[in-house]
């Protein structure tokens, strides 16, 4: 396997050879992730040693004169390293090591370590999550350890754990959301025992506690869901709702499963089917029409899976309600309502993604309350100050309401049609227009709401806003153009 080790960066290299030369006796092993990637040709950022045949306190002082060492877990073994002249992430160094669950808890962390400098690599090896992950890349001879056929499933496109499922997973029940993690970053299935096992323990995983503490702490919920939705949203919950996941994590979003909606608008099924046919919508060619190369962010996969939240809340049918057609009014309103709750409940904003960014609470309740602008107003009726203020005035959110639109209108399938964003083209003919008249400058407010304060000996509330907005309003429309035309405009509306 020579050839693995001409793929790693000459950087990397240089920097264990360092090691490998001064430590003949020694044997030092990449092992993880980094050894799936590089078989499958994936850029890594997370390189982990094993060093075999040192001491933990000949280790630690070598590297302490080569880089920076955190200390992870000095008694056991464990270094986090950042080599002198290495501008990656971090290296983790260790010891060879076993692990054993030392309550029975299947907590996060509930393991007891013993570090073992002579302990054979395979036994290091057979611990691990999964066996795409349990390789051994042997930096001084090229040879690759393989004790549990990760070879067999990375060529299978498998994602399957080290021995008993359920053992495994019981050990650490993290293990059953990372399962699932990978499967959507890698585009792996799961293999059925380790599908079932992963099934079978997501209500302990998710619910259960020791002590007062939960068994998965939320921000690994958060963490590894929202690596899902960014690698690839659709599937993530697919496999979320397959396993159970979804109705212990987002009751919300399974609630939508069997919800009607009316046909002439949405012959594409349930709310739940057009909530997965909108998040696939981020990698369809009309979104690279759109939006070009851009991504969404993670605001914007958050509020596209929760942007009909609010339909089985509000929804009322011919048959029991006496309505005209099924309708869902409102639920733009009811929907937005719940986000602070789920984003608190399961620590969204915990996790920042390098790309995508982190979850902005407060934007995902305004594109969820605001994803209905267009079909409740055309483009070419909608008031220069409405586009102004929802898509011009702050362009980062703009976009994302734009992007949140797109996903819920080519999701939604008329029944004699196919999904449209007219209404999103049409609107960007409105924005270039404003666009132009304001000479690709932001509109500067002729008044403030200190200006409102004083001239009218008002007290700060909302009244100061409703005159701001009137005032922008009317000078986006053109009936106003300095602060003397603002004033006299205002005193006939307080």
């Amino acid at each position: 396997m020579d050839e693995l080790l001409k793929k790693l960066p000459r950087a990397f290299i240089a920097i264990t050879e360092r090691l490998t030369e001064d430590f003949k006796a020694s044997q030092v092993y990449l092992v993880g992730g980094a050894v799936r990637d590089l078989i499958l040709k994936r850029d890594t950022k997370d390189y982990d040693l094993v060093i075999r045949g040192l001491n933990a306190h000949q280790l630690e002082g070598w590297l302490q004169d080569r880089g920076q060492v955190s200390l992870v877990g000095r008694s056991f073994g464990i270094f986090k390293w950042q080599p002198a002249g290495w501008s990656g992430e971090a290296i983790d160094v260790a010891l060879p090591r076993t692990e054993h669950a030392e309550l029975g808890t299947g907590q996060y962390r509930d393991f007891a370590i013993q570090s073992d400098p002579e302990l054979p690599i395979e036994d290091d090896l057979s611990r691990r999550d999964f066996t795409i992950n349990a390789m051994a890349l042997d930096l001084k001879t090229g040879q690759l350890i393989d004790p549990t056929d990760g070879q067999f499933d990375l060529k299978n496109k498998l994602i399957r754990a080290v021995g008993k499922p359920a053992k495994r997973f019981s050990e650490d029940l993290s293990r059953t959301l990372r399962c699932l993690r990978q499967a959507c970053q890698l585009n792996f299935d799961i293999e059925p025992s380790t599908l079932a096992a992963a099934k079978n323990l997501s209500k302990k995983a998710a619910a259960g506690k020791y002590q007062a503490d939960w068994l998965v702490p939320r921000e690994i919920v958060a963490r590894e869901l929202l690596k899902a939705l960014v690698a690839a949203p659709a599937a993530a919950i697919s496999l979320f709702e397959k396993t159970g996941f979804l109705t212990e994590f987002l009751p919300e979003v399974a609630a939508m499963k069997s919800v009607p909606q009316p046909p002439e608008f949405h012959s594409e099924g349930d709310v739940y089917k057009h909530t997965l046919l909108a998040l696939r919508t981020f990698t369809t060619p009309a979104w690279k029409i759109f939006f070009d190369q851009a991504k969404p962010s993670l605001s914007v996969i958050v509020a596209t899976l929760l942007h009909d939240i609010g339909k089985p809340l509000t929804i009322k049918t011919p048959a029991q309600h006496g309505t005209d057609r099924i309708r869902t009014d409102g639920h733009d309103t009811a929907g937005a309502k719940l986000i602070p709750d789920i984003c608190q409940r399961l620590k969204l904003t915990s996790y920042v993604d390098a790309e995508r960014g982190g979850v902005n609470v407060a934007l995902v309740v305004w594109l969820v309350e605001n994803h209905m602008l267009l079909v409740h107003g055309l483009p070419q009726l909608l008031k220069p100050s409405t586009i102004y203020r929802y898509f011009l005035k702050d362009e980062i959110w703009g976009q994302a309401l734009q992007q949140t639109i797109f996903a819920d209108a080519m999701a939604s399938y008329p029944k004699n049609g196919k999904p449209s964003a007219s209404r999103l083209a049409d609107l960007r003919l409105r924005l270039e227009g404003i666009k132009r008249e304001l000479g690709g400058r932001k509109l500067v407010p002729l008044v403030t709401g200190n200006d409102i304060m004083r001239l009218f000996k008002l007290k700060p509330g909302p009244p100061i806003g409703r005159l701001l907005k009137l005032a922008e309003e009317a000078q986006l429309n053109g009936l106003i153009s300095t602060k003397a035309q603002a004033k006299k405009f205002l005193q006939d509306k307080i």
